[in-house]
């Protein structure tokens, strides 16, 4: 009998302990489905994303898998998408498993046809799949930087993959997704990042964007480039401009037009006036980035508006810069 109450008594915690949370169990955010293709914007996106694809095969098996993640909105969406490929050291003898942009090539090898030709051999003279086959035998999980047609501009892009060691059917296989990124050193093209674009459409991600490949271009040129940043129309356009402010919150630089732009080192001006009464300055030298909401006059309208503001600081000859600009969500 009392070895009887013993065993109660052990099985008793184990039920606790899983009660709680301990046992195995998918995570909230993929069973609610918040984590899909639409919603992926940032490198802790893309890995969330293909953990979630990665228990939804164990979940529902592979062939519903291969359905969902080529027509169900969830996983594939624009650029972002879930792929599944064979795990080989024979490159071009990889299997594709799963590849939305096109279906077709399901079952085929990389070698059978163009479509992965470039990954055999990229904008960077990489072997992705060779790559990927080295990373999986090192890991269970991890980035896979290469470059490769974005399905938004039909162009080859930069592109960093989160891949995941699978078994798909018997066969080893990486799952993964990527995301292209449009304010790498690499990608900050002209006629993608503006402030006409800004403009058109805007949102807290094209505004990042936007002041960070225009920080870039201050860690470029220096203090030349305030002429620039201030004039250049890709920099400044209706009420989209880029500012720079010293760590004083004394303006450098504005394209703002009711500033007249220009070089204004030292002077009492400032572009984030409302900031007088906060120390919002120190909180973005010490975060490096970080956005800012006040209210300030529209160039384009003359009126007083809200502002969404985003800075980052930069460095040039030793004194820190931030480097902004913002939109008017009310326009």
């Amino acid at each position: 009998m009392a070895g009887h109450r013993l065993t109660h008594l052990l099985i008793i915690p184990i039920l606790v302990v899983a009660a709680h949370g301990f046992a195995p169990a998918q995570s909230s955010a993929c069973a609610d489905h918040s984590i899909s293709a639409g919603a992926v914007r940032t490198y802790e996106d893309v890995e969330a994303f293909v953990k979630c694809a990665y228990d939804f095969v164990q979940e529902v098996g592979f062939e519903e898998a291969r359905r969902a993640f080529h027509e169900d909105e969830r996983w594939n969406q624009g650029p972002n998408y879930i792929f599944v490929s064979e795990v080989t050291p024979a490159s071009e003898d990889t299997r594709i498993f799963v590849f939305p942009p096109n279906p077709s090539t399901v079952g085929q090898t990389v070698g059978e046809g163009p479509t992965f030709a470039r990954l055999l051999n990229d904008a960077f003279g990489n072997n992705n799949y060779k790559e990927r086959h080295r990373i999986l035998s090192l890991v269970d999980e991890g980035w896979n930087y290469y470059a490769f047609t974005n399905p938004a501009t039909g162009m080859d892009e930069p592109k960093s993959a989160y891949i995941k060691s699978i078994d798909w059917d018997g066969i080893p296989a990486a799952i993964g997704s990527g995301i292209y990124r449009r304010d790498l050193p690499g990608t900050c093209r002209r006629e993608e990042v503006n402030a006409t674009v800004l403009g058109m459409d805007p949102s807290d991600e094209r505004l990042q964007e936007f002041v960070r490949c225009a920080a870039m271009e201050m860690e470029a040129m220096g203090y030349f480039a305030s002429i620039s940043l201030s004039a250049d129309p890709r920099w400044r356009h209706d009420s989209i401009y880029v500012f720079g402010v010293d760590g004083n919150g004394n303006t450098l630089f504005s394209g703002d037009p009711y500033r007249h732009g220009g070089w204004t080192l030292g002077g009492q001006d400032t572009e984030l006036t409302s900031l007088a009464d906060r120390d919002d300055l120190s909180v973005a030298q010490a975060f490096g980035e970080t956005f800012l909401y006040y209210m300030s006059r529209n160039p384009a309208t003359g009126m007083e508006q809200r502002k969404v503001v985003f800075v980052k600081r930069v460095v040039i000859y030793g004194l820190p810069i931030l480097v902004g600009s913002g939109y008017y969500p009310d326009d």
